[in-house]
């Protein structure tokens, strides 16, 4: 098969599983309250940040603690943008991938000499960073409160065309077409050149290099892509209405590693079921918390702690993720049938 055929299959592919992306999510809406579509409008956003970890720690192998710091990048760039120049919120969304994908260049450069523990420290650090900034430079930032944007309401256009709409399904659909054209560009990326050099360097440097690859480059260019999803993720998740450092908390960025290796760090679709856990898995928790009529000591608590647990599990007995185990028993069912 040609390479211009291959290229028009893989095409065709990302677009049908996006497509099939969006639809899914928004006939599981049309089931829900509005309280379960705004999770679902949580699950588009996350989804995006989630998928930048695929591509940065899944494809290239660049260890990072501080995704949620790059979406802070993206969110204050949004915000700033919308409140201080009066820009749309559309314009100011790609506005803001643009603002992370620079970000992302200047902390790639140090990235790329930097690897494993060192490379996870430092983005840590990063992610720890943001309060004082925001602390430091208050009448710009807000400070540690942070400060609202209002991101107005749904255009009248689309209101005429399906009615009165809620603030929450009004998430949803901001947030949905992003993360369905998310989702394509990574499938697409993935099966590109890139991708598999991306995956040459991450196997193994030194036959990478040997082979003619130029892994500081590469390095740089996985951070750029990489910090372009998680700013526009930032930018989005910024539409609550609360732009501050507790939004984009430390915690925030281990929610998302969590996710990407509960599902698969090198899957996509792991990403996307990783990300239904981590927002759907606390309230099912607190429903049967509440069954059993545990105290508060215990129930405020017990959803991170399962969480951190099935995450502890994961690493222990199933590194790959639960795509790795499905792909286990698929190949375990081939080898019984032959």
């Amino acid at each position: 098969m040609s390479k211009v055929k291959t290229h028009k299959v893989i095409g065709a592919r990302s677009t049908r599983l996006a497509i099939i992306f969006f639809i899914f999510i928004l006939l599981l809406s049309m089931q829900f309250d509005p309280y379960n579509q705004y999770q679902l409008a949580n699950i588009s956003t996350l989804l995006i940040a989630v998928l930048s970890i695929t591509l940065l720690t899944g494809a290239s192998g660049q260890i990072s603690l501080g995704q949620g710091a790059i979406m802070a990048v993206g969110g204050y760039s949004s915000a700033l943008l919308v409140t201080k120049l009066g820009l749309s919120m559309w314009i100011a969304f790609v506005l803001a991938i643009f603002v992370s994908a620079l970000f992302g260049l200047f902390l790639g450069l140090a990235a790329a000499r930097l690897s494993g523990p060192y490379l996870a420290g430092t983005t840590l650090v990063m992610a720890l960073a943001i309060p004082s900034v925001a602390i430091r430079f208050e009448s710009l930032f807000g400070g540690d409160i942070g400060f609202t944007v209002d991101y107005g309401y749904p255009p009248n256009w689309l209101t005429n065309l399906i009615g009165e709409i809620s603030i929450e399904e009004w998430s949803l659909y901001v947030a949905l077409p992003f993360a369905a054209l998310s989702l394509f560009a990574v499938l697409n990326l993935s099966n590109t050149r890139s991708g598999r050099t991306w995956r040459a360097v991450r196997d193994n440097e030194v036959a990478a290099a040997l082979a003619g690859i130029n892994i500081a480059r590469t390095k740089v260019i996985a951070f750029v892509c990489a910090s372009a999803l998680a700013g526009l993720a930032g930018a989005i998740y910024g539409f609550r209405g609360l732009v501050g450092p507790s939004v984009y908390s430390t915690d925030l960025s281990l929610l998302l590693l969590t996710a990407a290796v509960i599902g698969g760090l090198r899957s996509i679709g792991g990403a996307i079921f990783g990300t239904f856990v981590i927002v759907f898995l606390p309230d099912v928790i607190e429903r049967i918390t509440k069954a059993l009529a545990l105290p508060e000591t215990i129930s405020n608590y017990l959803p991170a702690l399962l969480i951190g647990f099935l995450l502890l599990l994961t690493v222990i007995f199933n590194p790959r993720g639960s795509a790795g185990a499905l792909e286990h028993i698929r190949h375990a069912r081939h080898s019984h049938k032959h």
